[in-house]
C-alpha cells in the first residue's frame, strides 16, 4: 500500500517507480544479451557479459592434472589432499604446482607435504611412506566408470616421508 504523497505531478511516486521500473529492466535486458551468441555460428565470450561457455563447450575425453601421490610401505596408492601442499582452494593450490613443476622446483613442494605427512603418527595417511608431485593424464569416460587409475602419469618429484619413532 503506497502511502500519499499529495505530489501530482511527474515527480512523486510515480515517476520513481517508472525510474525503478526502466533501471530493472535495463539490467535484466543487460544480463541476459549473452544468450544471443548461442544461435551465432562463431561465438563471442567476454568479461563481463560471457554466455558461461565452461558449461557448454564441448570437452575432449583426456584431462591433464597435477596432484600429490602417497605410496604406502605395501605399494598402495593414495592421493594426498591438495591442502596438504597450500592454502587457498584447489585449483589456486594446483596451479602452484604446476608452476613449480616449469621452474623444475616441484621437489619443494613434495619435501614440505612429505613434512607435514610425518608430523602426524596417525591418521589417513599414517602408512604413506613416499610422496610425489605427478602430472597424471585420465580419460575421462574411464574414469567416470570407475576406472581410477591414470592413462600416463610423469613424476616430477619424490621424497620420503620420515618419520620419528
Amino acid at each position: 500500500m503506497r502511502a500519499d504523497s499529495g505530489m501530482t505531478s511527474g515527480t512523486g511516486w510515480i515517476a520513481d517507480e517508472r525510474l525503478a521500473a526502466a533501471f530493472s529492466a535495463a539490467v535484466l535486458a543487460l544480463v541476459l544479451s549473452p544468450i544471443r551468441q548461442n544461435w551465432r555460428e562463431h561465438k563471442r565470450d567476454g568479461f563481463p557479459l560471457s554466455y558461461y561457455p565452461m558449461f557448454s563447450a564441448r570437452r575432449g575425453e583426456q584431462v591433464t592434472l597435477v596432484y600429490l601421490l602417497g605410496l604406502t610401505g605395501d605399494g598402495g596408492r593414495r592421493l594426498i589432499p591438495y591442502s596438504y601442499a597450500g592454502t587457498g582452494g584447489l585449483n589456486q593450490v594446483r596451479r602452484q604446482l604446476g608452476r613449480l613443476i616449469r621452474c623444475g622446483s616441484a621437489d619443494l613442494a613434495c619435501e614440505a607435504v612429505a613434512r607435514r605427512l610425518a608430523a602426524r603418527s596417525d591418521g589417513p595417511f599414517a602408512d604413506v611412506v613416499t610422496v610425489k608431485v605427478v602430472r597424471g593424464r585420465f580419460l575421462l569416460p574411464a574414469y567416470f566408470a570407475g576406472e581410477k587409475e591414470p592413462v600416463s602419469e610423469r613424476v616430477h618429484a619424490t621424497r620420503g616421508v620420515e618419520r620419528s619413532t
